[in-house]
């Protein structure tokens, strides 16, 4: 296969033959944004549902110059751009594999170059927008289960352990990749060149994955945040402000990359906006923000806001898209956070503050001391 030729026809994609996505559930796909999943480790082990049909499947198509429909998150970015585009995690993953020889791409098999292992739900936050499949501490609040067989999780950890060394790109999430002990066997196994991007809550850097990873040399932190003080309190339920803002300037000093991953809902409208100006006061750069809608839970989605605010909204998104660098991140979720306010919803307006009154009751909380809720919805 000579991947040159797909890759100028938009098909082709290096994970089907070089890694995957393992969510806590056990559910395993090619990565985060494949709408393909490939099967279950609590019903196959990884080798087998690497090697299996739904995988050989997507790498014929790829391998016929075919764009497969489990990609079209990544295509539709692609559209009508002409170079490299850093939205598109094909186009991340082309990059960041480069150095993988072609001749990988002949066969069907899989020679495992990168991961994205979310281990387990782990998670000492309980974040108002997630949900026990993503946090341990949902999952004890709702008292719920979420069921791993443990004997083929480790199976699917050896084999990723087997193959550590010749990882070139590794992503941590979870729940909370600084938690979870099964992360600190896979730095310890890998290449000191490997690229570790690491998804975190930064709430607790007093772990032995974060001694591990802050000696690597190519590590991105991914930062989740989307406002600040009480309200960054009340939406990352457990989460200290305080202890936050000075485990991001323990990670600023390393020679790091270090970039925020938003979320906009109906709790942070305008104060994300805030949030942008103050990280970038402190010397982070417009390619440093990634900001996406919440979509789910829908009772959250920013369009549950009255027409005043998403008006309002409207006129903030358009100076500001104005305002930004068309090559950076910032600029493209602005771009997409417009695009987001612009389509048809069905508002649920009583169905949200419910939710909210719920989470109240079960935390011993009150959003209404810190959302103005009403002038919003």
């Amino acid at each position: 296969m000579d991947p040159k030729s797909a890759i100028k026809g938009g098909s082709f994609c290096p994970l089907p033959w070089t890694g995957f996505i393992m969510n806590p559930d056990g559910e395993v796909k090619n990565c985060v944004l494949s709408e393909t999943v490939l099967g279950n480790i609590n019903d196959t082990e990884i080798k087998d549902i690497l090697q299996g049909e739904q995988n050989t499947q997507i790498k014929q198509c790829m391998n016929s110059h075919q764009k497969h429909s489990g990609c079209m998150h990544c295509h539709k970015h692609e559209k009508d751009s002409n170079s490299y585009n850093i939205r598109s995690d094909r186009y991340y993953y082309l990059k960041s594999l480069r150095s993988v020889p072609y001749s990988t791409y002949d066969t069907y098999d899989t020679s495992l170059r990168t991961v994205d292992m979310r281990w387990r739900n782990t998670c000492n936050l309980a974040c108002v927008y997630c949900g026990p499949k993503l946090s341990s501490i949902w999952q004890k609040e709702l008292g719920v289960d979420i069921i791993v067989d443990e004997t083929q999780l480790a199976k699917t950890k050896q084999y990723v352990l087997e193959n550590a060394p010749n990882l070139k790109n590794v992503y941590l999430a979870g729940g909370e990749p600084l938690l979870m002990k099964e992360n600190v066997e896979l730095l310890d196994r890998l290449d000191p060149s490997c690229e570790v991007r690491i998804n975190t809550n930064l709430t607790n850097l007093n772990s032995p994955v974060y001694e591990r990873a802050s000696k690597f040399r190519n590590v991105h932190w991914t930062v989740s945040v989307e406002t600040m003080g009480k309200e960054f309190e009340y939406i990352r339920y457990r989460a200290k402000w305080n202890t936050f803002l000075e485990n991001l300037q323990t990670i600023t000093q390393l020679d790091h990359r270090v970039s925020f991953n938003m979320l906009w809902f109906i709790l942070n409208p305008y104060s994300v906006f805030d949030t942008v100006d103050y990280f970038a006061s402190l010397g982070y750069n417009q390619n440093a923000f990634v900001i996406g809608p919440i979509t789910g839970p829908k009772v959250f989605d920013i369009r549950n806001c009255n027409d005043n605010v998403l008006y309002d909204m409207q006129r903030k998104l358009l100076t500001r898209i104005k305002g930004s660098n068309k090559n950076y991140l910032l600029h493209n979720s602005y771009q997409n956070m417009l695009e987001h306010i612009s389509a048809p919803f069905e508002r649920r307006t009583q169905q949200s503050k419910q939710q909210l009154t719920e989470l109240d009751s079960r935390r011993g909380l009150d959003h209404t001391k810190i959302f103005d809720i009403q002038r919003l919805l």
